[in-house]
């Protein structure tokens, strides 16, 4: 319920989707979202692929050269992962979006169907998280906007990892098992470091040779 109206479970339009661009990519060197897979940036792969499936899209961090994308900076700056969110669903409140689905800029092979998917298994829960095969993924993970106080509430208390607020709510995961694009057949394949832009490289390389 919002504002005492049922919220449509299949309406993109209801949807904010929120990309995690504020890291300080201390494990790639460099600022990881502008890195260059085959031909475009980390972020443009990931922004190509969800901003068809929501109604609104903005960047979580800086503004980069290129994106013509709304920035939603930290209100509390280097505190992870979690301040991001209470930003990202703070803003959202303000834009009357009743969902944010998030994203982060390092996983650049997410399903094109996810957030329709996930939108559709939130049902009486306030956050779903995307699961593939044993691993929980909490930065792909689609949140009611009216949960904000109880994650900010996390935050105060010293909790600063989203697993550590997904835990704290009504949550359930998705499993997208059945998608095997990407490295290894995970599409939540993250590009964290210099050699994992290898490994994606040549996954890339290998599916084109093959098509």
């Amino acid at each position: 319920m919002v504002d005492g109206e049922t919220v449509n479970l299949t309406d993109r339009e209801a949807v904010l989707g929120v990309i995690f661009a504020g890291g300080a990519s201390r494990r790639y060197g460099s600022d990881k979202a502008m890195a260059i897979l085959g031909d475009r940036p980390l972020l443009r792969w990931v922004t190509d692929r969800v901003r068809p499936q929501v109604g609104k899209l903005a960047i979580s961090g800086p503004a980069r050269d290129g994106f013509l994308l709304p920035s939603i900076p930290d209100a509390v700056k280097d505190a992870g992962p979690l301040s991001a969110l209470c930003s990202a669903l703070a803003w959202a409140e303000r834009e009357g979006a009743p969902f944010v689905v998030t994203f982060s800029c390092d996983s650049p092979f997410v399903p094109f169907n996810i957030v329709g998917r996930m939108q559709l298994a939130l049902t009486d829960h306030d956050c779903v998280v995307a699961r593939h095969a044993e691993s929980l993924h909490p930065t792909c993970a689609f949140w009611r906007t009216s949960i904000r106080g109880e994650v900010e509430t996390a935050f105060s208390a010293g909790v600063r990892s989203l697993h550590g607020a997904v835990i704290r709510v009504n949550s359930t995961s998705m499993d997208f098992s059945g998608e095997r694009e990407g490295p290894c057949g995970d599409p939540f394949f993250n590009i964290n470091s210099p050699g994992d832009m290898l490994v994606a490289q040549a996954w890339l390389e290998e599916r084109r040779r093959a098509s």
